[in-house]
């Protein structure tokens, strides 16, 4: 007992009185409740392999070649080309000015009418509504339009009217 863990005294206690029955059936390594002999048919045996079967069977007919798809047909029409896409004028007033004029804040406005106006400037002149070609001008009248909206309503907030200047703190 002495130079053994306890667990190991009492292990050797329990093989003492019950000694391992050398006739006893030896517990397989396996997952209980699964018999290890289990196996399975691999046979097609089901409804769904005989329709499986058939139609393998039908694709290896030789079918007759595909029918060519048919050429579209180009009409010469006597239309004239169509016009060249007209850039929209408004893209065109791209200075503080003209953006402010086009939000048309004033100082009556509330933090509400400052978003509305905002959101159906956003409507008219987002970016991602314009070609490709127009995107910069576009980004440029959202960018003013944006800051312009934001410090209207900063100065909303602190009471002052849009045609006085800030106060600087001293």
């Amino acid at each position: 007992m002495f130079g053994k863990s306890l667990f190991q005294s009492v292990l050797e206690r329990l093989d003492a009185e019950n000694p391992p029955d050398a006739l006893a059936t030896p517990r397989h390594a396996g997952i209980s409740g699964i018999p290890a002999g289990l196996a399975f048919d691999t046979e097609p045996t089901t409804a769904g392999d005989a329709v499986r079967q058939a139609y393998a069977d039908m694709v290896e007919v030789q079918h007759p070649a595909p029918m060519p798809s048919p050429q579209p047909q180009i009409q010469k029409s006597k239309s004239p080309p169509p016009q060249p896409r007209q850039r929209p004028a408004y893209l065109d007033r791209l200075s503080p000015a003209d953006v402010a004029e086009d939000l048309d804040i004033s100082s009556v406005d509330t933090l509400a009418t400052l978003a509305e106006k905002r959101r159906a400037f956003a409507t008219r002149n987002h970016p991602d509504r314009h070609a490709p070609e127009d995107l910069q001008a576009a980004t440029t009248r959202m960018t003013i339009a944006n800051m312009l909206v934001d410090e209207a309503m900063r100065r909303t907030k602190r009471g002052r009217p849009m045609g006085t200047p800030a106060r600087r703190p001293r």
